[in-house]
């Protein structure tokens, strides 16, 4: 008899990808062991044991098996509510609209099996979920692989808030394990992995009403001056990444997300390389110097770049630091402070009058180019950008006090050879001088007293300033222009 080897393979081969769940052990109620992420769990465990509670289309839904115990039949009830909910979800609007963008994770995982499976275990209150990239390789390869395309989510998300945003987040790094570590072999820098789930959030339209990016930009503007690419998981890293993402996307498209995906390199080289491929002459210093303008000043009016235009940013301005110069006379104020790489400062300075100097130094050189804001007294913004050649660079403002408001220097350090986590820190300086030739001409400072005094105010003592105010008091006492 002639055995079709053929047929017998094609028929094996539709059983491994097609026939129900049930053949290779997930039958609803099974009990089964997955390794876990202890820095991430609640007890800091390595192992759960956890039982299939459904395995809706595209899905395989587990829950800690002591967390599903410990629960009542009604909170069983909801909880079974809650994901047959996500499930439609996923199923109808996560999945084909993340897969239509960025396109497809994983086929099928080493289980040889093509649905997702999520984990729904106990974890840090800080933590919504995670994934590991060791789940996609066979414990030959790693023995602490749970060998399917694995979703771990927070059990505490199922009635609480951000399910559905964490499944999102997470489905993208599925995603991108399949397009950057499957693919090409190479592991996305982690800023940029988690900036483009972050904005899968916006992509499905879940953040129309604030929702989950209104506490990242409330993270954002509590440290503005937070790294952006040497992440440490913090909600301050999930603030400013959201900021600049969103910039990113609303100036140069989504685009620039799926063509880094899709891209040999990774994080700013591969930002760089979805320029190039879009026409785009800007590189990724040029975004990161623009999104720093951008974030103090967010009026399209005053530049197109200088601004977001997702509504949920329509608001954001951060907070200077403030810097104050003496109303009177010559003054001189020195500022030193570091700064993490890929990073900015907001530096305002305000007061003084007359001509104000500017001489900013950074010792390391990886500052080569300082925007800076000028605002006038009329209301009127300029931009304008402080060239540093060999460390240092100068710069002088005329009408200080009278013509202008103040001005806001923002350095920025970009050092794109940097190990991305090195922890370096890059120190410079900023130094302002101020000197008024009116106050050298009249050293009454314009002030007209209806008395005589004996040297200019600038040069009194705070006794010989308190004897003229009295005196001032006493003359618009008897002139009956002040009444107490």
């Amino acid at each position: 008899m002639k055995i079709n080897w053929f047929k017998i393979s094609f028929v094996f081969l539709f059983i491994m990808l097609f026939m129900p769940s049930s053949v290779f052990g997930y039958s609803i109620g099974t009990k089964i062991d997955f390794y876990t992420e202890a820095g991430f769990s609640k007890d800091d465990k390595k192992e759960i044991t956890a039982t299939l509670i459904s395995s809706p289309d595209n899905l395989h839904l587990y829950i800690e098996t002591s967390f599903w115990e410990s629960k009542d039949e009604e909170t069983k009830k909801e909880i079974r509510e809650s994901l047959d909910a996500l499930s439609k979800e996923f199923n109808e609007v996560i999945y084909p609209q993340l897969t239509s963008v960025f396109g497809n994770e994983q086929a099928i995982g080493a289980d040889r099996d093509a649905r997702t499976t999520i984990v729904f275990h106990e974890m840090k209150s800080n933590v919504n979920g995670y994934t590991r990239n060791i789940d996609a390789y066979e414990r030959n390869i790693n023995p602490f692989s749970n060998q399917r395309k694995l979703i771990y989510i927070n059990s505490d998300l199922i009635l609480g808030e951000y399910l559905k945003e964490t499944l999102a987040h997470e489905f993208v790094h599925l995603i991108t394990l399949n397009n950057k570590d499957l693919e090409y072999g190479i592991v996305e820098d982690k800023w940029l992995n988690e900036a483009r789930a972050e904005y899968a959030v916006t992509l499905l339209g879940y953040n129309q009403n604030g929702g989950n990016i209104s506490r990242r930009i409330s993270s954002f503007l509590e440290k503005p001056y937070t790294s952006l690419t040497e992440w440490e998981g913090s909600s301050y890293d999930y603030g400013v990444i959201n900021s600049f993402i969103h910039y990113l996307v609303d100036h140069y498209g989504v685009e620039i997300l799926v063509n880094s995906l899709k891209s040999n390199t990774k994080g700013i080289e591969s930002i760089n390389n979805a320029l190039s491929r879009s026409g785009s002459k800007d590189r990724f210093s040029d975004i990161l110097i623009n999104w720093a303008i951008a974030v103090q000043v967010n009026d399209c009016a005053v530049g197109e770049k200088y601004c977001f235009k997702d509504k949920n940013f329509k608001n954001v301005y951060i907070m200077p630091f403030s810097n104050f110069l003496p109303f009177s006379g010559e003054s001189t104020l020195y500022t030193g402070q570091t700064l993490k790489n890929h990073s900015a400062h907001w530096q305002r300075f305000a007061g003084g009058k007359g001509e104000l100097k500017i001489k900013f130094s950074n010792p390391s050189g990886v500052i080569m180019k300082v925007p800076y804001i000028i605002k006038s007294v009329s209301g009127k913004t300029d931009i304008g950008f402080i060239d540093v050649d060999r460390q240092e660079a100068e710069l002088i403002i005329s009408g200080f006090g009278k013509d202008i408001s103040y001005i806001i220097i923002i350095p920025v350090a970009i050092n794109n050879n940097a190990q991305i986590s090195n922890g370096e820190s890059y120190f410079y300086s900023i130094t302002t001088q101020t000197f008024s030739k009116e106050v050298q001409e009249n050293g009454n400072n314009d002030i007209e007293l209806p008395f005589e005094i004996d040297k200019p105010l600038n040069q009194m003592n705070r006794e010989e300033l308190l004897m003229v105010i009295i005196r001032l008091i006493i003359h618009l006492l008897m002139q009956g222009k002040l009444v107490i």
